[in-house]
Parts: C-alpha cells; sequence; structure tokens
C-alpha cells in the first residue's frame, strides 16, 4: 500500500508502481483527498500504457473516495507500507503492526564555499528552489554564504530573476502570510513567487522567480527556518566555515533533521566536514539537489521520489527507497569446503 501525498501525488504514484511492478507485486494508492482526482487520471494513463504487456488490469489501484478510515484499513491489510506526507501519517503507517517505510520532510540547506564560480552555483540554487514552485521536499531551503561575498552574490540572485528582501517590515509580511500560527498557511503552498508577494502586500516583477529573504537567526521567528512549500529562500552568511556548518545544523535541528544538504564547493576536506557534521541522509555536491537527491545521471543515487532521512527523522532507510525494499530475497547457502578458517587462526595475533 502506498499513501501519496498531495505535494507529489504523480511522480510518487509512478516510481512506486514501478518498484512494485518489477518486483511482481500489485499496489493499492491511497491519495491525499486533495490530489484525488489528479492521481485517478495518471492512473488512467498508467495502466492504459502497459494495456499491451497483457497483465491483469487490477495490479495498481487507487482507493477512489480517500478518508483517514479508508486509509488506515489499507495499512492494516497490505503487506508492506510506503508513507510519504505528514509526519502524522508517517507515524500512523509505523503503528498499523505492518512493515512500513516513512519518510521525513527536507530544510535543505545550501552552502556556498569561498572559490567557486559564484554565477553557476546560484543558477543552481534557484532552478531548485523554484523548480514546481518549491513544493519538493529536496528544494533548497536556505542559502549559507561567506559574510565578505555578500552583496557580490546578491546581485548574482538579482541577476538571475530573485527578489531580495532584507528590512524587518518586508520580512514580518511574509512571515505572516506563509504561515497561520505556526503551521504553513494551506493556500500559499506551490504558489509563485509573484503570488506570495502580493498576498504580503509586497510588489515584485511577475518574472521574479525565488523570493530571496535576508535570514538573522537571533532575531527572526523560529518558524521562518522550517521548511517552506513555495518559492522563498533564507538567506545566512558567515565568517568561517565551521560557523557555515552551525548554521546549517541549527537550521536542521528545528526541521529537516535526516534529509539533504547541498554544498558548493572545491575543497574536499570542507565536504567532508560538512557531511561528518550534520544529521543528513545525503550531501549534495556542486549540483542542484532537487534534481539529484532523487537520483539522476549525474550522481550515483538511486531514482526515487521517496528519500529516507534514518533514525535522526524516525525513519527505517537513511537511503533512496527503490524497488530492492519492496522484494523478499532467498538465500541459498552451500557449505564452503575451502579455506575454512580455524578457531586458532581467528584468536591467533600473527
Amino acid at each position: 500500500g502506498v499513501i501519496l501525498p498531495v505535494t507529489i501525488p504523480v511522480t510518487n504514484f509512478m516510481a512506486n508502481s514501478m518498484f512494485a511492478l518489477k518486483c511482481g507485486n500489485s499496489v493499492i494508492h491511497a491519495p491525499h483527498p486533495g490530489a484525488k482526482n489528479t492521481v485517478l487520471r495518471t492512473a488512467e494513463l498508467v495502466m492504459g500504457a502497459i494495456k499491451k504487456y497483457d497483465i491483469p488490469q487490477n495490479l495498481i489501484q487507487v482507493i477512489e473516495e480517500p478518508t483517514k478510515e479508508s486509509t488506515q484499513e489499507l495499512m492494516s491489510t497490505v503487506h508492506v507500507i510506503v508513507a510519504t506526507g505528514g509526519m502524522g501519517m508517517v507515524k500512523a503507517a509505523y503503528s498499523s503492526g505492518k512493515p512500513a517505510y516513512g519518510v521525513g520532510p527536507g530544510n535543505v540547506q545550501a552552502i556556498i564555499d569561498r572559490g567557486v564560480d559564484i554565477d553557476d552555483a546560484v543558477k543552481k540554487i534557484i532552478a531548485g528552489r523554484s523548480f514546481n514552485y518549491g513544493i519538493p521536499c529536496a528544494s533548497e531551503q536556505a542559502v549559507i554564504i561567506p559574510k565578505e561575498m555578500h552583496d557580490g552574490i546578491v546581485s548574482v540572485f538579482i541577476k538571475n530573476g530573485a527578489f531580495y528582501l532584507n528590512t524587518d517590515a518586508d520580512i514580518n509580511r511574509l512571515c505572516d502570510i506563509l504561515f497561520d500560527g505556526e503551521i504553513l498557511r494551506k493556500g500559499l503552498i506551490g504558489k509563485s513567487a509573484f503570488q506570495v508577494a502580493k498576498d504580503a502586500g509586497i510588489i515584485v516583477p511577475d518574472s521574479t522567480n525565488v523570493l530571496l529573504l535576508e535570514g538573522n537567526i537571533e532575531k527572526q521567528p523560529v518558524k521562518m527556518r522550517v521548511e517552506k512549500l513555495s518559492p522563498v529562500i533564507m538567506l545566512y552568511s558567515y565568517n568561517y566555515f565551521s560557523e557555515a556548518i552551525n548554521i546549517a545544523k541549527s537550521n536542521l535541528e528545528i526541521d529537516g533533521k535526516g534529509h539533504s544538504a547541498v554544498i558548493h564547493s572545491n575543497d574536499r576536506e570542507h565536504i567532508e566536514q560538512l557531511a561528518n557534521a550534520l544529521y543528513v541522509s545525503r550531501v549534495i555536491v556542486n549540483q542542484t539537489c532537487n534534481f539529484t537527491a532523487g537520483g539522476g545521471f549525474t550522481i550515483g543515487f538511486a531514482p526515487t521520489t521517496t528519500l529516507g532521512c534514518g533514525t535522526w527523522e524516525n525513519n527505517i532507510l537513511s537511503e533512496n527507497l527503490t524497488y530492492k525494499h519492496l522484494m523478499n530475497i532467498t538465500r541459498i547457502g552451500y557449505p564452503i569446503t575451502e579455506g575454512i578458517s580455524t578457531k586458532e587462526k581467528i584468536w591467533s595475533l600473527d
């Protein structure tokens, strides 16, 4: 059984359907009620495409009228659950009594190191944050830059379509419109940068692709440091690389621990220092996190739409879910007849 989120229902449906069929499984999808029509249409197209292979048409099924009760019933009856969605749903999957793969939220921190091609790094960060209006969990949420390069990097962001906001008044307006109390305002999820700014009473060009907000950990509300499902990206500055790591780490402690981070750097020592320090399952190097954390031709990660966050986020996986996680394997053990070790060899100090 697959629990589909409202944010990426199409790709999640397609990926997990392929994983299931590849291992000889059938699959039942429980879409978020807000995505049911999209998922039903996707299922119709997918089943139409595979019909020519003369396979049973009920191998892929969708709950047509999803409810909390029907989803719970599904989780209690299937052999394994793949749950992508809010933490409440993931916890319900783990509490169902059936094997479950759940994943956590993202809050991708992007660090720009000294000595890199700034134009290239900024273009990649904007591409990731603006794609699909900032909905994917692997999209860059914050960029952390060298303090002495601040103005130059901001100008590159602006040149590439970002609108920079640094006054308390504008940032407070955006905070008030992005959040309903302490939770994201649903009406602005997946909206364009222009629409988000307009709703906040801020005039920006309609060509704006991301809103770049000057961040201040000490002064701004903590909720401005969490995952935001719209093309808004926070900007923080550092003097020393260790400070950059601490900024990223403190943001991840609030939200997104276990997911992914990205670094634009040519310094292998810095890259490995970051990977050792952050509680993330993936560190993307010199690439757009949004396009590579879930696999791709330019990275060695397995292709997926279900990204595990490890025990940092109470997940069973700290890798990308693939078809291999949806099959049982029988191993045959033959006697070893050559090169058999002995207790004397095992415990010898030689």
